[in-house]
């Protein structure tokens, strides 16, 4: 089977240190070869964040995106701490080109919701598209117990 879409190395560099649900999500969407898409922003650093705050590129100084200290806990027993973030945000390309216009993010969020559903995730996966305090249509992140998440 040869995919219509593939994510570039780009994209998979910045996935790095993502929560794998976030992972599984957009892959299987790009599988879906409805609407090409890309990763513009995954893990970040405290710095980095503190960058993107003071530029206006990020809304919030506790970023989904910031990585987090999690312990991983195999079936087995076996404890791994591992350093996560917990969110991406997304780029659709249309012919090969950018597309910012929220109207072209419409079917690509109604697919996604539907993938988190497939996974059991409905309830887990926040999509920035739904956000009521602010505008951020491309950000995707996964909720964690005790975390209300943005609204």
């Amino acid at each position: 089977m040869t995919l219509k879409y593939k994510f570039g190395k780009t994209s998979i560099q910045r996935m790095k240190g993502v929560d794998a649900r976030l992972i599984i999500l957009a892959t299987t969407y790009m599988c879906m070869g409805k609407k090409d898409i890309g990763i513009t922003y995954g893990a970040r650093t405290s710095e980095e964040q503190a960058h993107m705050l003071k530029t206006g590129k990020s809304q919030v100084s506790k970023s989904k995106h910031l990585l987090n200290k999690e312990v991983l806990v195999t079936q087995s027993g076996f404890k791994m701490d591992i350093m996560e973030s917990n969110a991406i945000d997304i780029v659709a390309y249309k012919d090969g080109k950018q597309v910012w216009e929220r109207a072209y993010y419409e079917d690509i969020i109604k697919d996604m919701k539907e993938i988190a559903k497939h996974y059991g995730w409905q309830d887990i996966i926040n999509l920035g598209w739904d956000f009521k305090s602010f505008n951020d249509p491309y950000h995707i992140s996964v909720k964690e117990p005790g975390d209300g998440g943005i609204k």
